[in-house]
């Protein structure tokens, strides 16, 4: 009991102890190496037999890696990332290259229209499609069309519209793009285009000298403001030093008249005059504002042209709508001096009432030029969209093969049918090479794209498959069942 005792009166006599204060939890410093990226979406892998990188050499038995819009890795030997949708394409002759681009799809624009000055007119205004039309296009690996306004002369300027746009109505990649002008050995062709460049230079003289008689008129309203406000500064004081009480002096009659009679300032801002709409893309032309595409049919209508010109340095490139029969190939080197962009269907050609075979395109390649190879022929008319669309895509690529064999460069012939003629239409950046951190822009074929039986698989358009060949011909069976 007593020993109870003790403890008790021990415990009584300690002295109360305080809680120690609690310290701010401290959480463990973050490694930035370790911190979690910001989420991204998930990877797309291609795996196939070539790619036609159209910079440097092709590559074999190799792998495209596809997030958030660009080819995040590309190459033989690739680390697949995690939770990947993998397309295996591997084990024939499956290639993956930029989409192809066809640079003059005329064929959709069914407005007709005669020859004359008419550059008020757009093509897409041209435009109504049917709902096969542009879909057709995208199966054959078409991402870009081209459309020029119907007609001759001077018909207006072409439009760009993409493959994957709505129908009837496509909205415009590009709504104003070139300049459309024709030529021809006709004494009129000729004259029409001489005189709308003699009505741009009038045209532009005239601004010029109203803008010269506007800044004259807005410079001497200016000093009379500033002589006025001196005037009324001086008037002042004088006032101020007449003696107090002495009446002020009474204002002239022409005094009061200049005060009744204000006169009206000019325009704050320069007004040009009005400017006929059919020549205002002639006349930015002239200034440099745009690019023109002149077609021509032979070498005697680039001798009519450059007559037109004359001394002009003006921006345009050069369409060859020749026939089988041809004599540009004397012309081919003045192409390739002058570094133009110039266009030509994609076949083998003969020499004027002969049978000998030119291979144009080579020959202009050698020249120098930026080409650009369009279909041989247009789709048959009177034939359903999506057949019309793979015969041409046929024959476009059955031409190429006939121009590869007979001496052109194969990757100049492939850049041909997309990255020139995508350049052509401003969208350089879309239709690029392949390669890593570019555009994820690219198409799938089940063989050599220079083989006419060779199949679109995939159309893949900044990181998106706008275009699957086995879920269209699933839907297409599903909907005959």
């Amino acid at each position: 009991m007593e020993l109870i005792a003790t403890l008790i009166l021990a415990a009584l006599q300690e002295p109360e102890r305080k809680p120690a204060p609690q310290q701010p939890r401290q959480e463990p410093a973050a490694d930035a190496a370790q911190a979690p990226a910001a989420p991204r979406g998930r990877a797309l892998v291609f795996r196939v037999d070539r790619v036609e990188t159209l910079e440097g050499d092709a590559l074999h038995n190799a792998t495209l890696v596809v997030r958030d819009g660009i080819i995040e890795k590309l190459g033989e030997a690739v680390v697949l990332p995690d939770k990947a949708q993998i397309h295996d394409l591997r084990g024939g002759s499956s290639t993956a290259m930029p989409p192809w681009v066809l640079a003059h799809g005329n064929f959709l624009a069914r407005d007709p229209r005669s020859s004359g000055r008419n550059g008020r007119f757009r093509a897409v205004d041209s435009l109504y499609l049917g709902e096969e039309d542009l879909p057709s296009l995208l199966a054959q690996g078409i991402l870009l069309v081209g459309v020029d306004p119907p007609g001759s002369g001077i018909p207006g300027r072409s439009s760009v519209i993409e493959t994957t746009a709505e129908a009837p109505r496509p909205r415009a990649l590009v709504n104003d793009l070139h300049l459309k002008l024709t030529i021809a050995t006709d004494p009129a062709a000729v004259e029409l285009l001489r005189k709308a460049l003699k009505d741009a230079d009038e045209a532009i003289e005239k601004e010029k000298k109203a803008r010269q008689d506007w800044e004259k008129a807005r410079k001497d309203w200016e000093e009379k403001q500033k002589a006025k406000q001196e005037a009324e500064k001086k008037q002042q004081e004088q006032q101020k030093q007449e003696k107090e009480g002495e009446p002020p002096k009474a204002a002239q009659d022409g005094d009061k008249g200049q005060q009744q009679k204000e006169e009206k300032a000019p325009p704050e801002t320069f007004e040009p005059p009005p400017l006929d709409p059919d020549l205002k893309p002639v006349v930015e032309w002239v200034r440099k504002q745009r690019v023109a595409q002149i077609w021509v049919d032979d070498s005697g209508d680039w001798l009519h042209w450059l007559d037109v010109l004359g001394e002009r340095e003006l921006a345009y490139e050069v369409i060859l709508s020749h026939s089988d029969q041809q004599n540009l190939q004397e012309v081919a080197p003045a192409l390739g001096e002058k570094k133009l962009r110039v266009e030509a269907p994609a076949r083998l050609s003969f020499l004027p009432f002969t049978r000998l075979r030119v291979n144009l395109p080579a020959e202009l390649a050698a020249a120098g030029v930026r080409l650009v190879l369009s279909p041989p022929a247009p789709p048959p008319a009177g034939r359903p969209p999506g057949e019309a669309a793979a015969d041409m895509a046929r024959g476009w690529r059955l031409g190429l093969a006939d121009l590869v064999r007979e001496g052109l460069d194969r990757s100049a012939a492939l850049r041909a049918v997309t990255m020139e003629p995508a350049a052509g239409m401003g969208q350089e950046e879309r239709v690029a090479p392949l390669k890593m951190g570019g555009p994820a822009t690219f198409i799938v074929l089940d063989g050599d794209p220079l083989d006419p039986t060779a199949r679109v698989l995939y159309v893949v358009d900044r990181g998106e498959v706008r275009y699957d060949r086995a879920k269209a011909l699933a839907k297409m069976e599903g909907a005959v069942r």
